[in-house]
């Protein structure tokens, strides 16, 4: 067995990968232990607050009176009888959530409403919800979602300065094409064209696009950073996190270490992805100031309403230097829809010219690959604990 401190820095360890958004780099780790039993509590409620909805107050008090003692009798029944099927008392709080519990948590409501009245919408709309929420809760907490947007966060504000320089020097070329084509009439009548959730869904495909390629772009950049040639390269990478104090087990070669699973590889995935996606939204923003900023002073309404073939919607309407300034709809439209295509520009162009891609990536592979060395002294420790 490994001894107390050797215990107190794996658990050090474990607390530093959900710090900085890879879970999934812990021995063991498990939805059904780590995530959906930790949400438990939240679960619950959802699931009472759900019951109460269930009721229907058009029909008198006792029959909603009864229909809320039959739903709090299925729930403790059910309850009850995954429990004895497992050997436990009768009410006692399941140690584990599993199968059977998201089950229940996903079923008993939209099948109470089903029998209380045959609400078939009702019950349809129940089970997707449910089964959304624990899509959101399982992907928000078992990879860390906070923990990782917390720590881009940070990283960003650290590098602020070489995000800016870089879109200085990256950006001069992109913004004259695209400026180019925010004075031409057709992106004004294909912008202002696109009302409501349209605008969205396109500005969306934008931003898909673009994280499919830094998806499709992680396991060659990363890939290469989980080898390690001795124990002694893997020392001077972890020294300063809580694997420092930890000693690789006689006998076991640094190669030993079992290789990212699918999920690992998920979890380094969206490191990767929301690092790179804050720079690449700053960068965004940026260009969208940019954009309103030169409609205002270049675009009158008479000449955005050529442009369109119809009338502009004003929003705000000041005067500067003895000229009217004009906010319109359709300016927002063109700038928004021009900000996702510059975005998309963005990523491609530092992702693929060799000059820009080690710059925007350099910060975030070196604290992968630390995460990688602390991975592999952990496992090796760990593994002779349990050994």
């Amino acid at each position: 067995m490994a001894n107390v401190a050797d215990q107190d820095a794996l658990a050090d360890v474990e607390r530093w990968f959900r710090s900085r958004g890879i879970p999934h780099f812990i021995g063991g780790y498990s939805a059904a232990r780590d995530v959906f039993t930790r949400s438990l509590p939240a679960l619950t409620l959802v699931l009472v607050l759900e019951l109460v909805g269930a009721l229907n107050f058009e029909w008198a008090w006792w029959a909603n009176l009864g229909v809320a003692a039959a739903s709090l009798g299925a729930l403790l029944g059910v309850w009850a009888v995954v429990n004895r099927s497992r050997r436990r008392p009768a009410l006692a709080r399941p140690d584990r959530v599993g199968r059977t519990e998201l089950a229940i948590f996903v079923l008993l409501v939209p099948a109470l409403d089903l029998a209380a009245g045959g609400q078939v919408l009702t019950s349809l709309n129940t089970l997707l919800g449910n089964l959304a929420l624990l899509g959101l809760v399982y992907l928000g907490t078992s990879y860390a979602v906070l923990p990782i947007t917390r720590w881009a966060a940070g990283r960003f504000w650290q590098q602020l300065g070489d995000v800016v320089g870089l879109f200085v020097r990256a950006m001069p070329l992109m913004l004259l094409f695209v400026t180019f084509l925010f004075l031409t009439t057709e992106v004004w009548q294909v912008a202002a064209s696109l009302d409501g959730p349209f605008l969205a869904v396109t500005m969306a495909l934008f931003v898909a696009v673009g994280v499919v390629f830094v998806v499709a772009r992680i396991p060659r950049e990363v890939g290469a950073l989980a080898g390690f040639e001795s124990w002694a390269d893997v020392a001077t990478l972890v020294a300063g996190t809580p694997a420092a104090g930890l000693t690789p087990p006689a006998g076991v070669a640094v190669g030993s270490t079992p290789r990212l699973g699918r999920r690992q590889w998920g979890n380094v995935g969206l490191v990767v992805l929301f690092t790179q996606g804050l720079q690449i939204l700053v960068v965004s923003v940026m260009i969208g100031a940019f954009f309103v900023g030169f409609g205002l002073l270049t675009v009158t309404p008479e000449t955005a309403a050529l442009w369109v073939g119809g009338e502009v919607h004003l929003l705000v309407e000041w005067e500067l230097w003895g000229r009217p300034v004009v906010l319109t709809t359709e300016l927002l439209q063109v700038a928004g829809f021009l900000t996702a295509f510059s975005g998309f520009y963005f990523t491609v162009y530092v992702l693929t010219d060799g000059t820009y891609r080690k710059e925007f990536l350099e910060e975030v592979l070196v604290e992968l690959r630390q995460a990688f060395a602390v991975r592999a002294l952990y496992l090796a420790a760990r593994g002779a604990g349990d050994g």
